[in-house]
């Protein structure tokens, strides 16, 4: 089996664009004070670990391969616009961010197999059941990084869990029970408002 040459030079391209994510760090973290916190990369990979163990104990509910393939390029175009922190990105850039992401995304993704840039378009718009779930576990797979750096003492991130924004579930069940036994765990009250 060859390769043509216009694919591979497509994933080269793509790699060596993405190359800094394993680099850049959760920019809400290191705004709260903790050292070394987790990069975009380590984050993909926990979200995707996670979207993993849920479509496969939920498997008649989810398309397991897209959830995957969702999970692993959702935040790609962090390499090129970096993490930029909800709370910002709400109060100042809004739908910005979202058609720059996509824009970003779709240039990476070009030239490759499959509609990877439109599974970047299908997470932001959550229409889908799969995109849900992977919304509602980006936001657990946070809570659960948060929930470790306290158990560590580093940083000041009380107001993560006093923000509902944090606790969306968009009405799957299971992710929703997630956030209860995270904050369960953590001995925190879960905002109602995220629910």
């Amino acid at each position: 089996m060859t390769l043509d040459n216009d694919f591979t030079d497509a994933v080269l391209t793509l790699f060596r664009t993405i190359h800094p994510l394993d680099r850049i760090s959760r920019a809400g973290y290191v705004m709260r004070g903790v050292t070394e916190p987790e990069s975009v990369s380590a984050h993909s990979h926990f979200v995707a670990l996670l979207a993993l163990l849920f479509v496969e104990r939920y498997p008649e509910q989810f398309k397991r391969d897209r959830v995957l393939a969702m999970a692993l390029v959702h935040d790609l175009a962090e390499a090129r616009l970096m993490d930029i922190p909800m709370p910002v990105a709400e109060a100042h850039l809004k739908e910005a961010k979202q058609r720059a992401e996509q824009a970003i995304a779709a240039e990476m993704l070009e030239g490759l197999p499959g509609n990877l840039a439109e599974l970047h378009v299908e997470f932001d718009e959550a229409k889908t059941p799969e995109a849900r779930l992977l919304r509602g576990l980006d936001k657990a797979q946070m809570m659960i990084k948060v929930w470790c750096y306290d158990l560590e003492h580093r940083g000041c991130l009380d107001e993560f869990w006093t923000n509902p924004k944090n606790f969306v579930d968009y009405g799957i069940e299971a992710v929703s029970d997630l956030f209860d036994a995270i904050c369960e765990r953590a001995g925190k009250t879960r905002p109602l408002d995220g629910v």
